[in-house]
């Protein structure tokens, strides 16, 4: 990764403060840690790793909105600091602004730079919660080609399709999905509830069974069956 690379140009592990601050940060010591990176910052302010660092601290920590200010201090120093566009846009994210968050991950996809397919979850994420189906599946797109291993974007992905009415592309989405995690009882929910939408009851009757094999408690699979079948499924 070339954020990565190019860091470890920036700090001296000879320099005894140094090694001393890295060997904290390391060992998940976090207060000493702060301590020794807030005094590199002021020594070496242009330092745009050592304010990296600093972030990554603060957010281990739970402390959130200062970890966004010393990733918009390492971002200023090095405007192309993918990784920091990165863990800006979860701090935002985490802490509910999702404007801040949204122009992160934008910013970064942009870019192309490192976390560029976990930036594209997260925006996928967010337009779809903001109601732009468009975005969100531009997001969930480019997950899908950047991560083919995990297929989590078939989940989003599939939502969408069923909204546009494209219920057999949805479908097509969800088997890939269980192909790969067959036991995913919500991916069986919803392949019901696409089927129900083609007219495919048998289909769907599978389908809610499937989910109630898998989550028994799942109210919404039963009252589904009820309805196909006028037949309690389960108590």
């Amino acid at each position: 990764m070339k954020d990565t690379v190019e860091s470890r140009e920036l700090f001296d592990l000879s320099n005894p403060e140094t090694a001393e601050a890295v060997r904290h940060y390391l060992m998940g010591e976090r207060g000493e840690a702060m301590r020794l990176l807030e005094s590199l910052v002021q020594q070496e302010p242009k330092n745009y790793f050592f304010r990296y660092l600093l972030g990554e601290t603060k957010y281990a920590m739970g402390r959130l909105e200062e970890a966004a200010g010393h990733y918009r201090e390492a971002i200023a120093l090095k405007p192309d600091f993918g990784l920091a566009f990165y863990k800006m846009g979860v701090c935002y994210y985490r802490r509910g602004d999702l404007a801040k968050s949204l122009e992160a991950f934008s910013t970064l996809l942009e870019m192309k730079g490192p976390g560029h397919a976990m930036a594209s979850y997260f925006y996928g994420l967010i337009n779809e919660f903001l109601g732009e189906d468009k975005d969100a599946e531009e997001g969930f797109r480019i997950l899908r080609g950047e991560s083919k291993e995990s297929l989590i974007a078939n989940y989003y992905l599939a939502q969408i399709k069923m909204r546009q009415d494209k219920m057999q592309e949805a479908l097509d989405l969800l088997d890939e999905l269980l192909a790969v995690s067959p036991n995913l009882a919500e991916v069986h929910w919803q392949k019901g509830n696409a089927y129900m939408a083609m007219h495919r009851n048998t289909d769907a009757i599978a389908s809610f069974r499937r989910t109630l094999e898998l989550n028994p408690h799942d109210h919404r699979a039963q009252a589904a069956l009820e309805m196909l079948t006028d037949v309690p499924e389960i108590e």
